[in-house]
């Protein structure tokens, strides 16, 4: 799992093979989307995230403030 920062998002990305990688993902995911922060992943355009899924492979969180 990789956690960085652009700006004032974070990008979270894993291995959906790595069973760890995911857990620790999946976790990251909970605790932030309880925070508040939007899960979007971008497939072209951005699209909302309501469910972690091991096939993302990479989910972007987006302050509130920025969401709209």
């Amino acid at each position: 799992m990789k956690i960085s920062e652009e700006d004032s998002k974070i990008v979270l990305t894993w291995k959906r093979m790595d069973v760890e990688d995911v857990e620790k993902a999946k976790a990251f995911f909970t605790k932030q989307t309880r925070q508040g922060w939007l899960a979007v992943k971008r497939n072209g355009k951005p699209q909302r995230v309501l469910e972690f899924k091991p096939e993302y492979e990479e989910i972007w969180f987006i302050p509130l403030s920025e969401g709209g």
